[in-house]
């Protein structure tokens, strides 16, 4: 398959965009730094920012599959954020007014809000609220712009994302419940590319624990 995905640099993204080549698909990123993806001849990188309607434009047809993973790895823990801090919002929106409504989008957005709104645990509750309420606020509308399209979609919510290493052992539940309250992003990339390649979640929200 071809697959574009935005966000391939950050963490998530990178671990995603690693899995998918593995798995012998066509990616493409694009990306405002392209130094930080490796070489490969399966991989197409564009140099480019999805806050530009224009690259997205650009960029995205020809797919059949779009990975969502914005957002901003330095953001959290109370430290300053370095990009728009509506970058999860708009660059969803750019992606949605260039998407052919046949375009499948799987986005990785968070445990905490939209449909798992109400089972954050309280100490989850309180780090929301002081460290990533602007964070959470972003995604909560990317979530909103994505349910409102016609595309076929699947929104990802991790809790807590690790770099451990792909165990395959994790809940993917479409019941809002999460196991542990930490999840590697490998395990992330490894469910997004069993659900690229066997779909089994349509227009629904995913609940992602280790």
């Amino acid at each position: 398959m071809k697959i574009i995905v935005f966000g391939a640099t950050g963490g998530t993204g990178r671990a995603t965009v690693e899995k998918l080549l593995a798995d012998g698909h066509q990616v493409t990123a694009l990306v405002r730094d392209p130094s930080k993806l490796p070489s490969d001849n399966a991989l197409t990188v564009v140099k480019g920012d999805a806050l530009s309607a224009e690259d997205v434009a650009r960029v995205l047809p020809g797919h059949d599959v779009c990975v969502i993973s914005l957002g901003n790895s330095r953001s959290t823990q109370g430290r300053k954020r370095t990009i728009n801090p509506h970058i999860c919002e708009y660059g969803t929106r750019n992606i949605l007014a260039a998407a052919d409504p046949g375009l499948r989008l799987i986005a990785v957005t968070a445990f905490g809000i939209g449909d798992t709104r109400d089972k954050k645990s309280f100490l989850f509750s309180i780090a929301a609220a002081l460290f990533m309420r602007a964070i959470l606020a972003d995604k909560e509308k990317q979530e909103a712009a994505i349910k409102a399209a016609p595309n076929d979609f699947v929104l990802v919510q991790p809790v807590g994302l690790t770099n451990g290493p792909a165990t395959g052992d994790y809940l993917a539940s479409t019941d809002r419940k999460a196991r542990k309250m930490t999840v590697s992003r490998a395990d992330v990339a490894d469910f997004i590319a069993k659900e690229i390649a066997s779909p089994e979640h349509h227009r629904q929200t995913v609940a992602l624990s280790g």
